[in-house]
């Protein structure tokens, strides 16, 4: 974002509300608007929403807006205005506007668009922002290679221990397959599926984001909205059109979002008891 563009906010890996100091930054070109209705940011809503903040804007000229529709970027937009006096203009007019049931919030955004680098001569290129990967709980031990035993460089057995020899141990009856008669971890052996299964079963990472299961298929997203939004930092709900019976939660931080699944785990909802986890992407 830019002096001279106009951002609408949602959430990301680098959220666009990074884009302010927190204390403000200084009055210029580009306006960053945050908590639009997540709905505009639908790909095949966002010249609605482009449309809308055009004329909210007016009479001052609108030189460029900036929208997506991408899960990091859902909610935000950059609008550049023409002048800074312009920009103070709109800002006041679109100060708490609702769009759709929900009141819009507008800051000065902290750097300069490329719409106004590009009027001015100073733009240089698009800058890439690598995306932090987000927490994904547990991650699984690598297997270690074992050495050739003709590498010299690899360590002697221990003494009074010779390596198995081929097809050892035997299979013994009603034993599983590929276990033989050798204890679970046992060298050369795999470990049994209780084991195998332990990392991948681990709990999620604290995340803002909350994963829920067992949702009425009746359910809309406004129901569970009517469960959370009483909870701080709630942002939205977000169903899955494609999975019946799932649907994602979404708060501010990690410490708000753990605070509403200890109060809700396991609420009836319409005859169904929620299943409450926190997301691991």
């Amino acid at each position: 974002s830019e002096p001279g563009a106009l951002v609408v906010c949602g959430f990301g890996e680098q959220r666009m509300a990074d884009v302010m100091d927190q204390d403000g930054p200084p009055p210029n070109q580009t306006l960053y608007v945050c908590n639009i209705n997540a709905s505009l940011s639908k790909r095949h809503r966002l010249h609605e929403l482009k449309e809308k903040l055009t004329n909210l804007c007016k009479p001052g000229e609108v030189i460029d807006i900036v929208a997506l529709s991408n899960f990091y970027a859902k909610g935000q937009a950059f609008v550049v205005l023409k002048n800074l006096e312009q920009a103070e203009a709109a800002m006041k007019k679109l100060q708490g506007h609702e769009l759709e049931g929900q009141a819009i919030k507008v800051a000065y955004a902290k750097s300069k668009s490329n719409a106004v680098e590009k009027i001015e001569g100073t733009f240089t290129g698009y800058k890439r922002v690598i995306k932090p990967k987000p927490p994904t709980g547990v991650k699984k031990a690598k297997p270690t290679v074992q050495a050739d035993s003709d590498d010299e460089s690899a360590p002697p057995p221990a003494p009074g221990f010779a390596p198995p020899a081929a097809g050892y141990p035997p299979q013994q009856p009603g034993a599983p397959q590929g276990y033989g008669g050798a204890p679970p971890g046992h060298a050369g052996m795999p470990q049994p599926p209780q084991q195998q299964q332990a990392v991948s079963q681990a709990p999620p990472l604290p995340h803002p984001i909350l994963f829920l299961e067992n949702v009425p298929h009746s359910a809309d997203s406004e129901a569970v909205a009517g469960l959370f939004r009483a909870f701080m930092g709630y942002k939205e709900v977000r169903m899955v059109p494609s999975r019946p019976g799932l649907a994602f939660v979404e708060f501010e931080n990690e410490m708000q979002s753990g605070v509403a699944m200890q109060r809700l785990q396991g609420v009836d909802m319409q005859g169904q008891a929620l299943k409450i986890t926190f997301s691991r992407s």
